[in-house]
């Protein structure tokens, strides 16, 4: 789940966001929307989505067993139905994913990309990314408090310098 929080954070940086909307509403060539989709499948983030799946289902129970308690066996009925619906979601989140992906790469970065990612090499990085990603946010988290700290210092005494206190 943190590996999939640092991803959205990642795809949602600064103005990212804005720019990513307005690039995923171009229209691109289907090759390279395929292209760019098997890039994100290589990369594992396929997997990142049908993970979340469950989690979203169990969110959905949770909901509204807590609202409805007296109508659990006709909610899980229900949820039956929504766990059908998982595979055509998630295809549809992996589409969209690579409408931001092609648009910020051409079909032959894509492409090399792929190539890379379908490799030994590639699939070893692809493997270890989330163990990385594991071990990486809480030194990240360490690192960023750490790091304002010592620039809160640095600030402190530059305003030190200019006759106010903090």
């Amino acid at each position: 789940m943190r590996a999939l929080a640092l991803a959205g954070a990642l795809l949602v940086s600064a103005s990212g966001l804005s720019v990513a909307q307005q690039n995923a509403a171009t229209p691109v060539m289907p090759s390279h929307l395929a292209i760019s989709a098997e890039v994100l499948k290589a990369s594992g983030l396929l997997r990142t989505f049908e993970a979340s799946m469950p989690n979203v289902v169990e969110m959905l129970r949770t909901q509204v067993t807590r609202q409805r308690p007296e109508l659990v066996k006709d909610i899980e009925e229900s949820l039956k139905v929504v766990e059908a619906q998982m595979p055509a979601v998630t295809n549809e989140g992996v589409t969209n994913a690579a409408r931001f992906l092609a648009a910020r790469l051409t079909e032959a970065e894509l492409k090399e990309v792929n190539t890379f990612l379908n490799s030994a090499v590639g699939k070893k990085y692809v493997e270890n990314l989330p163990g990385f990603m594991q071990d990486m946010l809480p030194f990240l988290e360490q690192w960023q408090q750490g790091v304002g700290q010592q620039l809160m210092g640095v600030f402190r005494d530059e305003m030190s310098k200019r006759g106010h206190r903090f």
